[in-house]
């Protein structure tokens, strides 16, 4: 098929008859080559798809962040009661430089699955007030049956006491990526992330002060971006009850209006609410560090898969090097019919050409043809993901093979040119 396509050239049939020719006749070698080619640029492919997915998951930091822009958290022994009412005293800021402010308190709990066995475990209850649940925007990967949007179950956690959000880590998924990693208090049994419908299902709260137990029901299971309520949640109004206390607001989700420097205004909250200790931070900003240093290590992971093929396309100049000493005499041969230097240097190149395209094509082939399958597999735990193709890696994995399997041939190819016939044919 190559000498066909490529044969019309002038002089190329016998440099390409030759190429092809040693690479085909030595198939172990070859065949053994490209396997090990093919699969560092398949494995090289499909972590391009998966980060270039992931990277543009976590590029959005609205979505990751509920839609607030600045977060603002005071201390536990003095806290801000009234973040909304207490900022028109602050200078450099006013309450009207935001479209929502949302409070979000805590009460450290005894936790565990309603009805079930197991010893209960150390969790923390968030309690939002309706300044958070109206501004939201976090989505829900299973909602119970009654409620059709999102909307509806945030307005029925304000609206229906003893009501709860869970976290994504609370509900098992069938497909389970986090080898390796924390170990969660418990998950719930009985229904997976995959079901999509969230049965009835109850969670049983203890207040460690009082003893007191409680049973709140699990109206809705959160996204997995939603990384910022990483418990339990519920409504302020339940959250006070059950704790038989009012509890301050600790941490304040703000949305600031389009226009509003957020700097100056995280810059101008922690000012004004110095004694309160409350610390104040640009969410985008927070967000984009947090997804730089993770993408940073897949990228620094890809790098070494990089390397290993860097190595493994080192072969190819050894292979060339070797064929240099075993042919020998037919390069002798090839010269005295008249090959030409050049020809003989363009058939070593070309050589290695054939079977570093050839391997680059397989590994990117199949790169291509299982990638949807394994981000499908990936959105299943992971929603938002997305099939696209990462042209930029892509390109650049396709340049650097090639580019070495020329570079590590290049030495062994001008040395074969530079053997003269007669002293090639008296080499035994």
């Amino acid at each position: 098929g190559i000498v066909k396509v490529f044969g019309r050239i002038k002089g190329a049939p016998p440099v390409l008859r030759t190429a092809v020719s040693y690479p085909m006749s030595s198939r172990s070698r070859t065949g053994m080559t490209l396997a090990m080619i093919s699969l560092v640029v398949f494995t090289l492919v499909v972590m391009s798809f998966v980060l270039h997915a992931i990277g543009n998951v976590l590029g959005n930091p609205d979505r990751i962040a509920g839609g607030f822009t600045i977060q603002a958290s005071t201390g536990y022994a003095n806290p801000v009661p009234d973040l909304r009412a207490s900022i028109e005293g602050v200078k450099g800021v006013s309450a009207q430089d935001f479209d929502a402010i949302g409070g979000i308190s805590w009460v450290g709990t005894k936790m565990k699955q309603a009805k079930t066995g197991g010893e209960a475990k150390d969790l923390l209850l968030n309690g939002l007030d309706s300044g958070y649940t109206q501004a939201t925007g976090y989505d829900f990967a299973m909602m119970s049956k009654e409620y059709t949007t999102p909307r509806d179950v945030w307005t029925a956690l304000q609206q229906e006491p003893d009501t709860v959000v869970a976290p994504a880590w609370m509900v098992p998924s069938r497909t389970n990526f986090n080898v390796g990693g924390p170990e969660l208090p418990f998950q719930f049994q009985g229904f997976y992330t995959e079901d999509k419908t969230l049965p009835e299902v109850y969670i049983t709260v203890k207040n460690p002060r009082t003893g007191a137990e409680r049973d709140l029901r699990v109206i809705g299971v959160l996204e997995q971006m939603a990384f910022l309520l990483g418990s339990p949640a519920t409504s302020q109004q339940t959250l006070d009850s059950f704790a038989e206390q009012r509890l301050p607001s600790i941490t304040y989700m703000l949305h600031a209006k389009e226009g509003v420097d957020q700097q100056a205004a995280a810059k101008a909250l922690e000012a004004g609410f110095q004694e309160n200790g409350l610390q104040a931070v640009v969410l985008a900003d927070e967000i984009r560090k947090d997804v730089g240093a993770n993408l940073m290590l897949n990228r620094l992971l890809q790098g070494f898969m990089g390397l290993g093929l860097v190595v493994g396309i080192a072969a190819l100049g050894v292979i060339a090097a070797r064929a240099v000493v075993e042919r020998r005499q037919q390069i002798g041969v090839l010269r005295a019919l008249g090959f030409q230097r050049g020809m003989v240097q363009a058939s070593f190149l070309m050589e290695s050409s054939f079977i570093a395209l050839l391997g680059i094509f397989i590994g990117i082939a199949l790169g291509f043809g299982l990638s949807p399958q394994i981000i499908d597999s990936f959105r299943e735990s992971f929603a938002g993901m997305e099939y696209q193709v990462p042209w930029g890696n892509i390109i650049i994995v396709i340049v650097v093979a090639y580019g070495a399997s020329l570079l590590t041939t290049f030495l062994p190819a001008r040395q074969a040119a530079n053997i003269y016939p007669a002293e090639a044919l008296r080499y035994e």
